[in-house]
């Protein structure tokens, strides 16, 4: 089985307007709008999907208020939606949908669903930089940021209970041949699909010490959207949670923001990726939450 990323993030949400006006300002694609609520995309075509908290449709929540109900994982074959239905169906229900995909909960109740994903190519390009003594710009302004939008969704995070935190990311290694890049004793547990790089499509946060969904982010194609995003954002009157900065792990530049659709929700860019080659690192104690970070607002769990 291969899971290439994440497909989809279906919420369900208490206020309809504020929420349709927080993705429309977050800078992704409304595809669809109506009395039951929006889809929005990514240009790699990925849906996040609003409905109204009551909408009777909506997979449980497993907690109050505005929440993300489903997180939709994508595959690469027939063959690996068969396998992953095979493997989950002996110990929990799995479902399947009208157009093949397959939906079923993790040890702490999360409701997850895979599908054969479906990817656009999103057209980007290369920054060219002056630095140091390397001179790639010649005679030409560089003016980015203007045409910023995030590119991609890329990670997913939990908060879990710290009792059985580790068995809750033994679900997703021994059943969905994810990896861990990082995991620390007082924080959480950062794991990748097998079919990525990226150094956490998924973050199993135990600090806080509670069950619910903490945050989604999206990725910018460079350190200038990074930035135009985030200062776009802010002058639209969304509250900063934290950041700008760069993590520790993962190395990523970061920018949270409070969102209404339950959680936080993030801008970043220049994560670290790794392949098998990899040696996963144990922390008995986090390494700093930022290397850089403007403010003092560091995100309370």
């Amino acid at each position: 089985m291969t899971i290439l990323r994440i497909e989809s993030v279906v919420f369900g949400v208490e206020d309809l307007e504020l929420s349709i006006r927080f993705l429309d300002d977050w800078g992704l694609e409304k595809i669809e709008t109506g009395t039951k609520g929006a889809v929005y995309a990514t240009p790699e075509n990925q849906p996040i999907v609003l409905r109204h908290i009551n909408d009777p449709e909506l997979p449980p929540a497993v907690e109050a208020g505005s929440t993300a109900r489903e997180v939709v994982w994508g595959v690469d074959s027939r063959e690996a939606l068969e396998a992953i239905g095979s493997e989950l169906s002996s110990d929990r229900d799995v479902t399947t949908d009208g157009l093949g995909g397959l939906h079923t909960a993790d040890e702490h109740g999360f409701r997850i669903a895979f599908r054969i994903a479906d990817i656009a190519n999103a057209e980007t390009e290369t920054p060219i930089y002056n630095i140091g003594d390397e001179v790639s710009r010649l005679n030409t302004r560089h003016w980015p940021g203007e045409n910023a939008r995030p590119l991609r969704l890329c990670h997913v995070v939990y908060s879990v209970p710290a009792e059985g935190h580790l068995e809750a990311a033994r679900f997703y290694i021994d059943r969905l041949n994810f990896r861990i890049s990082d995991q620390t004793g007082d924080g959480g547990t950062f794991l990748r699909a097998d079919g990525a790089t990226y150094h956490h499509m998924l973050y199993l946060l135990h600090r806080a010490d509670r069950k619910g969904w903490n945050h989604f982010a999206f990725e910018t194609n460079d350190f200038d959207e990074f930035m135009a995003l985030g200062t776009r954002f802010s002058e639209k009157g969304w509250e900063t949670e934290s950041g700008p900065g760069r993590h520790s792990l993962g190395s990523n530049w970061f920018w949270y923001f409070h969102s209404p659709l339950g959680g936080s929700i993030e801008y970043f860019a220049d994560m670290d990726h790794m392949d098998d080659d990899w040696e996963p690192r144990f922390w008995d104690e986090a390494p700093p939450y930022a290397r850089w970070m403007l403010g003092d607002k560091l995100i309370r769990y």
